[in-house]
């Protein structure tokens, strides 16, 4: 009796299931990983002490508000206030002006036109504020109690 060699069959490996598995556990580190923030650690060398005028810039310097109240008799038909303090005639704003600016050549202005003031009245203001080098004018959008 001769024997028959038995027949030797070829084992194949699936790759498809292997690299499913790998590509899965690739996305759970990946997904599970913390990454260092680095922007609260950077270091720098601020002063210590805090110095004589600690507030804030804005604290520390005069606010300029310039409001103006529809008034029939007044000149220009227009009363103007900085600050809450009632300028009796143009000539007085603009050197009132002048007094901002030569405390700080940047100062910067709030205008808050009331209600019944016309374009022309803001534009009399703008420009009185211009001729003394205010530039930096924002107008409020809301209304105030005159």
């Amino acid at each position: 009796m001769a024997r028959k060699k038995p027949e030797i069959e070829e084992v194949t490996m699936e790759l498809t299931p292997m690299i499913d598995v790998v590509f899965l556990l690739l996305i759970f580190f990946i997904v599970t990983m913390k990454f260092k923030v680095l922007e609260g650690k950077l270091e720098t060398e601020l002063p210590k002490d805090v110095g004589v005028n600690s507030g804030e810039v804005e604290d520390l310097l005069e606010k300029l508000e310039i409001k103006i109240t529809a008034n029939p008799t007044a000149e220009n038909g227009m009363t103007i206030a900085i600050n809450d303090l009632k300028m009796p005639n143009l000539q007085t704003f603009r050197s009132r002006i002048a007094d901002f600016i030569r405390l700080d050549s940047e100062q910067k202005a709030t205008l808050y036109p009331g209600p019944k003031v016309n374009y022309e009245q803001v534009v009399i203001v703008v420009d009185q504020c211009i001729m003394e080098d205010l530039v930096d004018i924002t107008f409020a959008g809301v209304t105030w109690d005159a």
